[in-house]
């Protein structure tokens, strides 16, 4: 009998608000990258201090967006990104890190996540509808200056 390989765990992070192609492309890129993803979707309140300002999207339906994508494997509503959750109750194997796309967790907010774990990927596309694309600038113009 061949030996058996454990599936590779892949965890990404974030508010996932107003979301859009841009998200889908990170989603895609990390699962190509892992044999099973795990998101993480963060609360309102860790929007609320990180942005200043609650979502425009409730968690729970942010979570229910996510959970019906294909390269998705499991939903997880959080609080905080930790490294003792992700590598004990997840047992990811590698945390994605998103380039400039707006929602998702980049290497500056996974601070305390072992650099080992990180896997950067590139930024997705952007958002062409004017709508969203000003909602999004508004709330990351009002992010820069929460202290």
């Amino acid at each position: 009998m061949g030996e058996r390989t454990l599936p590779r765990i892949g965890c990404v992070a974030g508010v996932f608000d107003l979301f859009h192609v841009g998200h889908v492309d990170v989603l895609e890129r990390a699962r190509r990258q892992c044999d099973r993803l795990v998101v993480g979707v963060l609360s309102d309140d860790w929007a609320l201090d990180a942005w200043g300002a609650r979502p425009f999207v409730p968690l729970l339906e942010r979570a229910q967006i996510i959970e019906h994508l294909r390269c998705v494997d499991e939903v997880v509503a959080v609080d905080d990104v930790r490294s003792d959750w992700l590598t004990d109750a997840v047992g990811a194997q590698t945390v994605f890190a998103a380039s400039a796309t707006d929602g998702v967790l980049g290497v500056a907010e996974l601070d305390g996540i072992p650099a080992r774990l990180i896997t950067v990927l590139p930024a997705g596309r952007a958002s062409r509808s004017p709508i969203l694309r000003a909602a999004i600038d508004q709330r990351q113009s009002r992010s820069t200056n929460v202290a």
